[in-house]
């Protein structure tokens, strides 16, 4: 993988994990400093919006609890869901905000609940998820290199593209047109 694609997905995950999402103190927590990110003192059943890379640290501790209406994850059967209406039609889907640092995160928890349990269900959940995120992508992929041989490509269509894919999508497009040019002006020699 590139270095520049590898960076784009750093910088998407990075973005993703510094939205605000809104928590629930279920502890009261001491005015606290965290990096440069300042937390008031909290007293339990305080609400409160922070970067979701604190919510979790925080939730892991008992100390807060996300806002059922702000959940970030990605479950097994959506991901089943959007990868069968991503193979049925011919067009890029728009995928949910923050899809694949979401998608990361599902198949890391399932990774670790097989750690934890390893039993005929949760191994068989985890190669069923592996399989549609891959199905998924092969299909978005296959989608995004068509579209990046069209000279002047839907607005619609490249809107519907994940900033990591918006990445993928420009980089190809790029390659393509300069060998494009260069294929008819280079000499022979």
């Amino acid at each position: 993988m590139s270095r520049r694609a590898s960076d784009d997905i750093k910088t998407s995950q990075f973005l993703y994990e510094e939205e605000l999402v809104g928590v629930v103190f279920q502890k009261p927590l001491l005015a606290t400093k965290v990096g440069a990110l300042q937390l008031g003192a909290f007293v339990e059943g305080n609400e409160a919006r922070i970067p979701l890379w604190a919510a979790k640290a925080l939730e892991a501790e008992g100390i807060v609890k996300l806002n059922p209406d702000q959940s970030q994850q990605l479950i097994a059967s959506e991901l089943f869901k959007l990868s069968w209406k991503e193979e049925r039609n011919e067009a890029l889907l728009v995928l949910p905000p923050n899809f694949y640092p979401k998608l990361r995160e599902l198949t890391n928890q399932l990774n670790e609940s097989i750690k934890q349990n390893p039993t005929h269900t949760t191994l068989s959940e985890q190669r069923q998820a592996f399989m549609k995120a891959k199905d998924l992508i092969n299909c978005r992929l296959q989608k995004i290199l068509r579209l990046s041989f069209e000279r002047n490509p839907s607005k619609p269509l490249v809107e519907a593209l994940q900033p990591e894919e918006k990445s993928l999508f420009n980089n190809i497009r790029s390659e393509i047109d300069d060998w494009r040019e260069k294929i008819l002006l280079e000499e022979t020699k």
